[in-house]
């Protein structure tokens, strides 16, 4: 086909008188060639396939996705089809938190015979979610305890999550002594550096109390007519105010001045109270026997 082209052309320029005419350059085997190059370059022309625009449907993560799909077959076929994934076969799809992006769905309809596919773009838009906090509740101890708190945070994007907790408990643990007694605000903050979680909870310490101490009492020997005197040191580890009672012959002063009847032995109790507790310590005072010289206190006439 192409050579009898080529022939019809040369006799074209023949009758045009081109072949006759005194021409040097371009020759005429020169023009067959360039029009023969002109062909090929013709033949190596591809003819731009149709280009479809891609059909694009948005939905929120944590959203339901069900996609309808109407289909007409001219033969008035049964008709079945299809959804690739992430689509179930009924096309529906339950988002999630994390399911941002963008998927290609390719829709399948065949009556049998032929088959139709169509592809659609699904963009699932990100939702930022708060984080999530568990295990933050009300804590209840006594003084001397040992308190661990450990709360949990979770984000439902799976971003990134910093939490905080206040003092005493933002190392997770606290020892607890004989002056942590009270209510104290715990505020836990979880954030994922675009929304915030904020929970508050109490730890309450239950008060114990350290008993006061009696120091500096031992039993005493005295003679009599000597005096008798106690000077206990008492020290309370909680700052109570402490009040102190000596019971008799010695008395809350804790100085008895014996007299030349006073001998015997005396159990004496020395009691502390802060307020909460009684504290006593016993011990024994001696009083030895003195015998005086009888004493002539006057002479008279009888």
């Amino acid at each position: 086909m192409k050579l009898m082209y080529t022939i019809m052309i040369v006799g074209m320029l023949v009758l045009a008188g081109c072949v006759n005419a005194p021409v040097e350059e371009p020759s005429l085997m020169d023009e067959i060639e360039q029009i023969e190059q002109e062909l090929e370059s013709n033949d190596l022309v591809e003819t731009p396939e149709e280009e479809f625009d891609v059909r694009t449907i948005s939905v929120d993560e944590n959203q339901e996705l069900n996609l309808g799909v109407d289909i007409v077959d001219p033969d008035m076929d049964e008709v079945d089809y299809s959804f690739s994934a992430p689509l179930d076969s009924n096309g529906k799809w339950d988002t999630n938190y994390g399911d941002a992006g963008e998927y290609i769905v390719t829709i399948t309809a065949t009556d049998g015979v032929h088959t139709s596919t169509e592809d659609v773009n699904l963009v699932v838009n990100r939702v930022n979610v708060a984080p999530e906090l568990s295990g933050v509740e009300n804590i209840e101890a006594k003084e001397g305890d040992i308190i661990e708190f450990m709360p949990q945070a979770m984000d439902p994007n799976g971003d990134e999550v910093t939490m905080t907790v206040s003092a005493p408990l933002e190392n997770g643990k606290f020892v607890s002594d004989h002056t942590s007694a009270g209510i104290y605000e715990i505020v836990v903050t979880a954030t994922d550096g675009e929304l915030t979680t904020t929970q508050t909870v109490s730890l309450i310490i239950e008060d114990v109390n350290v008993l006061p101490l009696i120091e500096n009492v031992m039993d005493i020997t005295v003679s009599e007519g000597e005096t008798v005197t106690i000077e206990p040191v008492l020290s309370d580890l909680d700052n109570d105010e402490l009040v102190l009672s000596i019971n008799g012959p010695v008395g809350d002063d804790g100085v008895w001045e014996t007299d030349f009847t006073d001998n015997g032995v005396y159990e004496i109790t020395i009691r502390v109270d802060d307020g909460k507790d009684i504290v006593e310590k016993m011990i024994t005072v001696t009083v030895e026997d003195i015998n005086m010289a009888p004493e002539i206190v006057d002479i008279y006439l009888q």
